[in-house]
């Protein structure tokens, strides 16, 4: 579909339709013909079902788990999408005060959820595809730290304990390393830390590390370089935010106090502890070489990102790049449960039997379950979630 209508003399707008793309078309034309000269984006999560709340709309489109506006909001035009709890807005007016208002008010009427109330996180998870990076925003289910401290050894209890509740960011390093044979917890610990730290820092879980390490630069750039989905300014925060979402927009300056522009980022890379080894394969390896250097080096200056990597792996030694001084702000060892602790663990659960040996405690969770222990099952210990990480055993 081409529209040859020409504009401002001698320029001719064209818009090649893609599937799905007919509002998008309808917005670009309507910026056109009415000669808007600003326009604004922006993403933000939302605890609305639907977009009932907006005004009267211009046009719509349903797809499945996806809602898509056209309307017209205090002086502005609004192009909008409600997806898996996602709003992502497309604005155009005729001066930045109008916009400024107009995304005030769309943020008050899709405001954002309260991660108290729902105990859920927003996960942000890359990939790179023919397109280039892409982010799909998810929400996941997560447990408190105190909830889920006694799944753990005292030895891992304690450093775990120091980063879910005393952490500073920009303090000691900017890469935390967790190392420990499967079905220690990892990953469960891993949802728990995103509930800790909600109130100061972004999930982002690269699905494809080869490819973020790899010959893609441009993905590795866009996620570091990506705007933050939580730096909202105060006026845009529902009344009934509270505490929490103030927290959250204001970010967290250096020295941990409020008052900053922008969350910090987490990135996650599970199961990727050959990266941190003396022997990386040397693409890998350089890769996170130049990861690393970009994180802490004249690039990374401002950009307020940690890296977290898991690994069932045992390190003895760490790559150069990430044994140098002042890289590594935490090296966690996720160790098998005693022999008392297992007991203490199986007694408070009301079983029978005592350990005779550590366990792990995908195990220990097998065998509450009237699983084999000696065999313990990959969905042993689940807990069902809406999203994201599986089980208090995995990882």
């Amino acid at each position: 579909m081409t529209d040859s209508r020409p504009t401002h003399g001698s320029v001719q707008l064209t818009h090649d339709l893609q599937h799905g793309d007919v509002l998008s078309a309808l917005f670009v034309r309507r910026i056109v013909e009415a000669g808007l000269s600003r326009l604004r984006t922006d993403t933000w999560t939302t605890a609305a079902d639907d977009l009932e709340a907006l005004p009267p709309t211009l046009q719509r489109s349903l797809s499945p788990g996806s809602e898509t506006v056209l309307f017209e909001l205090d002086e502005a035009l609004v192009h909008l999408t409600l997806s898996n709890g996602w709003v992502q807005a497309q604005l155009a007016g005729a001066d930045d005060a109008a916009l400024e208002r107009a995304l005030a008010g769309l943020k008050r009427l899709l405001y954002a959820p309260d991660p108290d109330a729902s105990k859920e996180v927003p996960v942000v998870f890359w990939t790179y595809s023919p397109q280039g990076p892409q982010p799909v925003p998810r929400t996941i289910a997560v447990p408190e730290w105190s909830e889920i401290a006694p799944n753990y050894s005292a030895a891992t209890r304690a450093r775990l304990d120091a980063l879910m509740r005393h952490f500073e960011p920009a303090h000691g390093g900017q890469l935390v390393l967790w190392h420990g044979k499967a079905g220690t917890g990892k990953t469960y610990a891993l949802r728990a830390l995103a509930w800790e730290w909600r109130r100061w820092c972004e999930l982002h879980y690269i699905v494809d590390p080869d490819s973020f390490f790899g010959q893609h630069a441009d993905y590795l750039m866009n996620v570091l370089t990506m705007p933050s989905y939580f730096a909202f300014p105060d006026a845009m925060l529902p009344p009934d935010v509270g505490e929490l979402g103030v927290a959250i927009s204001r970010g967290v300056d250096d020295d941990g106090a409020g008052g900053g522009e922008k969350a910090w980022k987490l990135l996650v890379l599970e199961d990727t502890g050959e990266l941190l080894t003396p022997d990386a394969k040397s693409i890998i390896g350089q890769g996170l070489s130049r990861f690393l250097n970009v994180v802490d080096g004249l690039i990374g200056q401002g950009l307020r990102v940690l890296v977290l990597v898991t690994t069932n792996e045992e390190i003895r030694t760490l790559h150069p790049a990430v044994a140098r001084p002042g890289r590594c702000a935490a090296n966690v060892e996720f160790t098998l449960l005693a022999r008392e602790e297992a007991s203490a663990w199986l007694a408070e659960r009301g079983a029978a039997a005592e350990a005779d040996r550590p366990a792990l405690l995908a195990a220990l969770y097998a065998q509450v379950e009237g699983f084999d222990a000696a065999t313990p099952r990959r969905d042993a210990g689940f807990v069902p979630v809406r999203a994201g990480f599986e089980t208090p055993g995995g990882g």
